[in-house]
């Protein structure tokens, strides 16, 4: 469903230009839910942006499909981590998650009918009157999900979408993802920086280099399908594997290792 190969990013500079990411690889299955975690500055939310078609990368491709991303596919949706200032304070949650919908000139019967559906995936089904600005930050960052989800996206992109949030709430949104992700049977790229979040949710998690980026490790989690906040957490495995990804980091943070831009080739290893 998602390949990218090579891409590279440069920022030109008035001194000297900005290698952020250098040669990443990876590709994500249909369906699949893959994590992304690396060093803080790592380029995460850059790679992010080249996949979904918001930033021009310096060389090296995104497919999408088998299509090449030359800017926003209308299959794709993002979720930001910045919910607030991605809503629309003067208009309703109803308005919020329609919006899109009006962009794509769906019917308006289609409209509402996938507006309903959402808001009730997410939770909300009886705040479609209210504003963002009466709504609490979990409650605004599900508006935003909705407004994904009605989207009807094939591929689903969430850049730190919960780190603005309480713990408690964060638990509930993260398995109100997996909820979704099964429902609507999306493929989802989650970039976090929280490693017990990427254990907890991805069925992979690709681990990035400081920068310049390149695919550091790619592990497959082998935790049961059905999770729960307190069981898998339990799990000797979830401490095994949030381990591994610690101690990768702490390793990626030195930079790329020779050969380092293979591991993303899309081979979990575990």
């Amino acid at each position: 469903m998602l390949d990218v190969t090579g891409l590279r990013k440069t920022y030109r500079g008035r001194e000297r230009d900005v290698e952020a990411v250098r040669d990443l690889t990876f590709r994500i299955a249909e369906g699949e839910l893959a994590c992304l975690v690396g060093p803080s500055g790592c380029g995460k939310t850059t790679l992010l942006k080249c996949v979904a078609g918001l930033l021009e990368p310096t060389s090296g491709t995104v497919r999408l499909g088998g299509r090449a991303v030359t800017g926003p596919p209308p299959d794709m949706a993002v979720v930001f981590q910045e919910y607030g200032r991605s809503l629309f304070p003067w208009l309703t949650v109803r308005g919020n998650v329609e919006l899109p919908l009006k962009e794509k000139r769906l019917p308006r019967d289609r409209r509402r009918a996938l507006v309903a559906e959402a808001l009730e995936a997410v939770g909300l089904a009886g705040a479609g009157d209210r504003h963002p600005w009466e709504l609490s930050g979990g409650m605004q960052q599900r508006v935003a999900i909705a407004r994904a989800i009605a989207y009807e996206p094939r591929v689903l992109l969430m850049d730190e979408p919960f780190a603005a949030v309480d713990a408690q709430t964060r638990a509930d949104l993260e398995d109100l993802i997996r909820a979704l992700w099964r429902r609507f049977s999306m493929t989802v790229l989650f970039v976090t920086h929280d490693i017990d979040e990427a254990v907890y949710l991805g069925q992979r998690v690709l681990v990035l280099s400081s920068s310049p980026t390149v695919v550091h490790d790619d592990i497959a989690i082998d935790l049961p399908g059905e999770r729960d906040q307190l069981t898998t957490r339990a799990d000797p495995r979830f401490t095994e594997l949030r381990a591994r990804i610690y101690a990768d980091i702490r390793h990626a943070k030195r930079g790329p290792a020779p050969g380092a831009a293979t591991a993303g080739d899309g081979t979990a290893r575990a």
